[in-house]
């Protein structure tokens, strides 16, 4: 069979989804044609990077040393996925949507039956997972994924080939040929044993989409991952959710074995000359400190290369810190999301003090590894005052940087349930990190996107500067105008000519 997988990002380019690589690796594997249209090529290459660089979360860094790929114009999506899907004369077209990407995703679908209304349409990823009834009544789709697609795409496909029913395919929801009101609901099947997957396919994109800027330089970046799932169950998060549908189905939170892992890791080492590596684990520090010893020593021997992980700071202890230091490590990225306790605990289900979030990132930064915090504003019942709690406790534990988006308000999940229930969310949500969709009678939606512009100088610069951040806040061409010199202050650290130039742009006149 041949199935064209259609990638519906277009905020920005480089994230290159392991699921997606995955798959392709599972279906050549059994000698089905695989490619992939890939919707990040309609991004300017500077789009999301340079929002980032403008606000002081990224340093200026070095071009990629290969060619930036020709972008394309948006409007140009329609006949260009037409065309390729009529090139490759797919059998299948798979959508891997995120809610943030659904919506564009559902757009795709619609293309592909517009032109080709023979050719089967099948949407997978978390957003079907979550919301099926929604996904699989749209008139585009015809069947959706429900949960890990590695073995029901093999059996689709493999069935298809042999003209067999699909109409028992666990995982699968289809609909009937004949009559598309009738879907057969399949149960789930058990979850994936990580240690009989392929390496990764990473051949369907772009050698310059693995280039990643952090600290100043620039990487060829593999994203990999050696588990699954999560153990905690933030309220924020889909994956309690997740925990709740395949309860029953086998361990949520799987890990790899060390030497099969560190086998896969370098042989796309090996195939891709990547220079460092991006662990896309949930949390890498919740591993037992027996496995990750094990595995920091395999990495240090047979890998060794500069890597990035994420880690929640209920998981970190010095012991595993001192085992990603020796494996080389370069940044943690640990989250705090709100620096308000009642907020963490109550609204979000994180129970850490701010005690021992600043022990964590203490920890950390004693060890040499740099750090990054992850946060959220924006929240429902949050307050201005509350927000500032989250700027302050950044202040106390002094990351090297820290980012901030606005929070998203994914489907189901418990707190847009209950951002819902008190009137704080509009029904349908558009997914972005830099704008809000709460209407929350505690802080407005411009006062929380003024908060996200300016939340990083916030952190960083000294008090002196407040009230000229919350001009920023309300006034985003000031801010375009004002944020270079506040940014360039961080890295020369001269305040009367700062606020001399600052001055001179609020009162042109004097």
């Amino acid at each position: 069979m041949r199935v064209l997988f259609i990638y519906p990002e277009i905020e920005t380019h480089g994230n290159i989804p392991i699921a997606l690589t995955t798959l392709s690796a599972v279906l050549r594997s059994a000698k089905h044609s695989v490619d992939v249209f890939d919707c990040s090529q309609y991004v300017p290459e500077y789009a999301l990077e340079e929002k980032n660089a403008s606000q002081g979360i990224f340093k200026p860094t070095p071009p990629a040393p290969v060619p930036v790929p020709p972008r394309r114009d948006i409007k140009c999506l329609h006949e260009d996925l037409a065309r390729a899907v009529d090139a490759f004369n797919a059998d299948i077209v798979g959508i891997t949507a995120t809610s943030g990407t659904y919506p564009l995703g559902l757009e795709c679908g619609d293309i592909v039956k517009k032109h080709f209304p023979d050719k089967i349409v099948i949407v997978g990823g978390i957003h079907p997972t979550i919301c099926p009834e929604e996904v699989i009544a749209e008139t585009s789709v015809d069947m959706i994924c429900v949960g890990e697609g590695e073995d029901a795409l093999l059996e689709l496909c493999d069935a298809l080939q042999k003209n067999k029913s699909i109409n028992g395919i666990k995982n699968l929801w289809v609909k009937d040929k004949k009559n598309p009101q009738v879907v057969y609901k399949n149960p789930p099947r058990n979850l994936k044993d990580l240690n009989t997957l392929p390496v990764p396919d990473f051949s369907d994109f772009n050698d310059y989409d693995f280039y990643r800027p952090l600290d100043g330089n620039r990487y060829k970046m593999m994203n990999t991952d050696i588990s699954r799932g999560c153990v905690f169950k933030c309220s924020y998060c889909s994956n309690h959710l997740l925990q709740e549908l395949f309860s029953g189905c086998g361990n949520y939170h799987r890990k790899k074995d060390p030497h099969l892992a560190i086998a896969h890791i370098k042989q796309l080492k090996d195939r891709y000359q990547f220079n460092a590596v991006r662990f896309w684990d949930e949390d890498f520090t919740v591993f037992p400190a027996a496995y990750l010893k094990e595995f920091a020593r395999l990495y240090k021997a047979e890998v060794n290369l500069p890597f990035v992980v994420y880690a929640g700071t209920r998981s970190v202890t010095r012991e595993k810190v001192e085992y990603l230091k020796e494996m080389g490590c370069i940044t943690m990225a640990m989250a705090i999301e709100s620096g308000n306790y009642w907020m963490r605990k109550y609204v979000l289900n994180r129970d850490i003090t701010d005690e021992d979030i600043i022990e964590k990132y203490r920890i950390v930064k004693q060890s040499g590894i740099r750090v990054s915090a992850y946060n959220m504003i924006g929240l429902p019942f949050e307050t201005r005052e509350m927000v500032f709690d989250t700027i302050n406790l950044n202040r106390k534990v002094a990351p090297a940087t820290s980012s901030v988006s606005a929070y998203l308000p994914y489907p189901k999940t418990r707190l847009a349930e209950t951002a819902q229930k008190f009137g704080f969310l509009k029904t349908s949500s558009v997914y972005s990190k830099f704008k809000t969709d709460l209407d929350s009678p505690f802080l407005s939606r411009s006062e929380i996107n003024g908060l996200v512009r300016t939340f990083l100088l916030y952190t960083k610069l000294p008090k002196r500067f407040f009230p000229v951040l919350k001009k920023c806040e309300r006034d985003e061409q000031f801010a375009d105008k004002a944020f270079p010199i506040m940014i360039g202050y961080l890295t020369n650290p001269d305040m009367n000519d700062a606020f001399k130039k600052i001055n001179t742009l609020a009162n042109p006149g004097l």
